[in-house]
């Protein structure tokens, strides 16, 4: 089906390049740009060229994702709050829910930030043996007592974590217990807390359970109430263990509008229509490094260009994103007020889009 429709839009371009007329393609918006807005509802549309894009470089863009060798299942461009491009391949529409692997880091990133706003948490400075109260026993392991939020939220934490192989790395067994919080704290730590980073995808279900601990429900029920009802997020879903502590690293199925919803909150400061739903102050934290040896980290968010990108392309410096295995982008560029949508699936062989190239081609039409 895939291949049929780029077959049927290269004729397209075709015979657009032969016509005199040359009416927009569908994946391109229509409409006017009617002012500043919220989409807690639904979002609205504009062309590209009433925000000061260009069609003809987003048409672009589209061809480079639409290839017929990416597994692209949909897109959305975002500018000024309107969408002015956006596709859908195969069987998925606007409607369906997509599974986003670490995109859910992010949105963790965002439901911590709010705990400490509230209170339930004082600050990232915290050890978690205050959380975790068994860690205080004499025979646990001093880097583990040593543990802070902050090295949770930045892969910092040194715990003796894999990610590589099949059956034997860690989130195959963690996913194969029943308490997902349990089996992380019950890792040893191989590497003092702060020095290295390491990739870990369990590191976030210590963060779920502090949510447990201190606010007496789960991270998602937690979010529903506190960040995704107040700006319009209904439906999406959140995995958990069998201890009801939401899969914090993984787990979110929501539609594109809900991913971009949750962006255009990060693009907005944390404000939404006149309600600060995370401080500023927590945002700019989120999207600075941690440090120095890692540019390209935050507080579970990828920052800038360096975030493992082909560095001879040059995007703009301010660029963050929520990754998910499998091509799952939501791509924020705060000096061009955009927003980038992009999801599929992925298996990384030769002939995989470079997403690098995608936002580069979009930039190029900003």
């Amino acid at each position: 089906m895939k291949k049929i429709k780029y077959i049927l839009f290269t004729l397209f371009v075709v015979f657009l390049s032969c016509s005199e007329e040359t009416p927009e393609p569908d994946f391109i918006s229509d409409g006017m740009y009617e002012g500043d807005y919220f989409p807690t509802l639904q979002w609205k549309y504009c062309s590209p060229e009433q925000v000061g894009a260009n069609s003809k470089l987003l048409t672009e863009a589209h061809i480079y994702i639409s290839n017929q060798n990416f597994a692209t299942d949909g897109y959305l461009i975002i500018k000024d709050g309107y969408i002015i491009a956006e596709d859908y391949f195969g069987d998925f529409t606007s409607e369906k829910k997509h599974v986003s692997y670490s995109i859910a880091k992010s949105f963790t990133s965002a439901v911590i930030g709010i705990a400490i706003d509230k209170g339930f948490i004082n600050g990232v400075d915290d050890k978690i043996s205050e959380y975790y109260t068994e860690l205080n026993n004499d025979t646990v392991q001093q880097w583990k007592k040593d543990l802070k939020i902050s090295h949770l939220l930045t892969m910092t934490s040194g715990i003796n974590w894999t990610e590589e192989g099949v059956l034997t790395n860690d989130i195959f067994q963690m996913s194969t217990s029943d308490n997902y919080v349990e089996y992380v704290l019950n890792k040893s730590i191989k590497n003092e807390p702060g020095t290295i980073w390491s990739y870990n995808s369990g590191e976030s279900m210590l963060l779920s359970g502090i949510i447990n601990l201190t606010a007496g429900k789960s991270m998602f029920e937690f979010a529903e109430e506190n960040l995704l009802s107040p700006i319009g997020i209904q439906e999406l879903e959140w995995d958990s263990d069998t201890e009801n502590h939401t899969i914090a690293g993984w787990g979110i199925n929501a539609t594109m509008y809900d991913f971009a919803r949750f962006g255009y909150l990060y693009l907005n400061n944390g404000n939404w229509d006149g309600n600060q739903i995370i401080s500023e102050e927590w945002i700019n934290k989120s999207i600075t490094p941690f440090r120095s040896e890692t540019p390209f980290y935050g507080y579970l968010w990828w920052l800038s260009e360096d975030a493992f990108f082909d560095s001879s392309v040059d995007l703009h410096d301010d660029i963050f994103m929520a990754i998910g295995a499998f091509g799952q982008y939501l791509v924020i560029v705060p000096s061009e007020n955009l927003i980038i949508v992009r999801v599929g699936q992925d298996l990384y062989t030769e002939n995989s889009w470079k997403p690098e190239e995608f936002i580069r081609l979009v930039l190029n039409a900003i």
